[in-house]
């Protein structure tokens, strides 16, 4: 079992959890409306691929670099950030508190553009990006 800390002061900040392949369905996008859940209760994941700020435009990118990436056709933007993003179900996290800054988001919640949106409770570190807006996984 695997217990997420912070990396700034050690603080507990899931509940004992197991992990499991990454879902193919994450970067699906649906519609107008709440999808059903991406992970089940104490499951984690590892993202491979970058998620995240720094956006870089799709003129900047090119068509090569995209494709390397895995993206084939143009985009708005596509994301420069860190890869290996675990991916957990909110109810699961613990010990985090929002970062009023980062809250951006679309019409039902947040959409994690801001980056980390979430804080560790105790020591005030960002630590995770929080995204539960409506059409995301």
């Amino acid at each position: 079992m695997t217990v997420f800390a912070c990396a700034g002061c050690g603080a507990t900040l899931s509940v004992p959890m197991s992990r499991v392949p990454l879902p193919v369905h994450v970067d699906q996008r649906y519609g107008h409306g709440l999808l059903g859940v991406l992970m089940e209760p104490r499951t984690y994941a590892v993202n491979p691929d970058p998620f995240g700020p720094p956006w870089r435009p799709w003129a900047e990118v090119g068509a090569a670099e995209a494709e390397a990436c895995g993206v084939y056709a143009p985009v708005g933007a596509l994301s420069g950030g860190s890869r290996g993003a675990a991916v957990l179900a909110p109810g699961d996290v613990r010990g985090t508190v929002f970062i009023p800054a980062r809250s951006g988001g679309l019409c039902c919640g947040l959409d994690g553009r801001d980056g980390p949106n979430l804080a560790c409770a105790q020591c005030g570190r960002p630590v995770a990006t929080r995204i539960d807006d409506c059409s995301l996984w």
